[in-house]
């Protein structure tokens, strides 16, 4: 629908004013208009379905992206800031996280942001091309929604060897959480319904292992494929 109207408006713009605009900017003004405006519109609907979410690699900011840690909480005492590498030959983003953990083990440590448009398609999984270091190889994307009390998340480690390796999170191993606890009985995720995504280092409170100080997770991108 949105290809088709371009092209209808980019005609349109032909028909009615086209010598003018030819002669001050040349006869391929139009034709170089319409490639750009397609392509426009083929990002607009890669948003509303699979493709990618966050490209790190050329985002001018994390502006929209909020630390959400364990804080939030009387007792909590870890940080978490994601922010964006910029060297002469790359960037990417950079989620730093520090964990101190209570007795028990709990602890976390994220930032999260608002999904930039409702999901419309039915992707099969999150991927991720990230690098870990320092002490924490423990990582979780999870979604939030504004009418669902419960997170949905899904973990997954990543080895401190110095590589980057693309994660793929399939959509239906998603998790319904509250207050870190898992909820079996909740209703699987609808990804239409989510609005925020968020990225989390975490102590293993519920897990068979613990982890805690700081680390790093390098990232790429974030997309839905």
């Amino acid at each position: 629908w949105y290809q088709r109207r371009v092209r209808e408006a980019v005609v349109s713009t032909q028909s009615t004013g086209s010598s003018g605009i030819n002669a001050e900017y040349g006869p391929h003004f139009h034709l170089n208009m319409m490639y750009s405006l397609l392509a426009i519109s083929a990002a607009l609907l890669a948003m509303g379905s699979a493709g990618t979410l966050f490209d790190f690699t050329t985002l001018p900011n994390v502006d929209g992206w909020k630390e959400v840690s364990d804080t939030v909480r009387t007792p909590g005492k870890s940080k978490g800031v994601l922010t964006l590498q910029k060297t002469q030959l790359f960037q990417r983003g950079v989620f730093f996280a520090m964990l101190n953990p209570q007795p028990n083990g709990a602890c976390f440590a994220g930032s999260v942001t608002r999904l930039p448009t409702t999901i419309t398609s039915n992707p099969s999984s999150v991927q991720l091309k990230v690098r870990a270091q320092g002490e924490l190889s423990h990582w979780k994307v999870y979604f939030n929604s504004d009418t669902v009390k419960y997170n949905y998340e899904q973990k997954f480690e990543c080895p401190l060897n110095g590589q980057f390796v693309v994660v793929d999170l399939p959509i239906s191993d998603f998790k319904a959480y509250y207050h870190g606890a898992e909820q079996p009985d909740a209703p699987v995720m609808d990804l239409a319904n989510m609005t925020e995504i968020g990225i989390q280092g975490y102590g293993g409170v519920y897990a068979t292992y613990k982890q805690a100080g700081a680390g790093s997770l390098e990232i790429d991108y974030i997309s839905l494929v």
